[in-house]
């Protein structure tokens, strides 16, 4: 399994654009940073900065794409980003990045020895993670082997855990089923093996929380088998 880390910078900056609600933040750490750069880019046009906004995966906002919106739209992008206030944002999201990769590299050999345990397959694709500023929420798969992701470290290897995730989803459906035994690989197995403690109170998503506790026997039961095959587990609790 390998992760290339990179950062789309039109796919940056369309993120910070679209991403104005307080409970968009992870973390008011640089909320400051962020509010100032939302603010600026809206002074420099608002029709350019409603034309980004949306704009959800980096293929929406390749150069061609990004002609085809507005002419004058790569010379409003140019524009922002020779900025002070984008030139602090970009350098925060780079350190990130960093810390993403280092974190990655880290933990890799005992992580996906635990996801090959857990799950009873091998995972081995090669797959860019899009790297967005760790203080905005961004978590997703947005197929054909790509990722975005960016989030405060709310605990510890929460960006381990949480690329994992990501990893599942494209391997499975995107139905609450799938998500609920997604979360119970990475979101409880994994992260208690990295960082100790034990599960439920479950920190996955909450609308998942009733169908986990259903699931909580057959799970337990699953975990001790011998040998593992995820898509098994799903069937068995399928029937619950």
């Amino acid at each position: 399994m390998k992760l290339k880390f990179d950062i789309n910078e039109n796919y940056l900056i369309a993120h910070t654009l679209s991403n104005t609600e307080l409970n968009r933040f992870s973390s008011q750490k640089y909320e400051k940073v962020i509010r100032a750069f939302q603010k600026y880019a809206w002074k420099k046009s608002n029709r350019y900065y409603n034309l980004l906004v949306g704009k959800s995966t980096p293929e929406d906002l390749t150069d061609k794409s990004i002609k085809s919106f507005s002419k004058e739209l790569p010379t409003y992008l140019k524009t922002i980003q020779e900025s002070i206030h984008y030139q602090k944002l970009w350098a925060q999201t780079q350190r990130y990045l960093q810390f993403c990769e280092n974190q990655w590299n880290t933990n890799y050999r005992d992580s996906i020895k635990t996801i090959e345990e857990l799950t009873g397959f091998q995972p081995r694709k090669i797959m860019t993670v899009y790297i967005t500023h760790p203080s905005l929420k961004n978590g997703i798969y947005l197929g054909n082997n790509k990722i975005a992701w960016g989030h405060n470290e709310d605990w510890p290897n929460y960006t381990t855990v949480y690329l994992w995730h990501e990893i599942m989803h494209s391997y499975f459906d995107t139905n609450k089923l799938d998500h609920v035994v997604i979360s119970f690989v990475t979101d409880e197995e994994l992260r208690v093996r990295l960082n100790g403690g034990e599960y439920p109170p479950f920190v996955t998503h909450e609308y998942l929380h009733s169908l986990m506790k259903k699931s909580l026997s057959q799970w337990k039961k699953y975990l001790k088998s011998k040998s593992k095959d995820i898509f098994e587990f799903k069937k068995q609790i399928m029937k619950l």
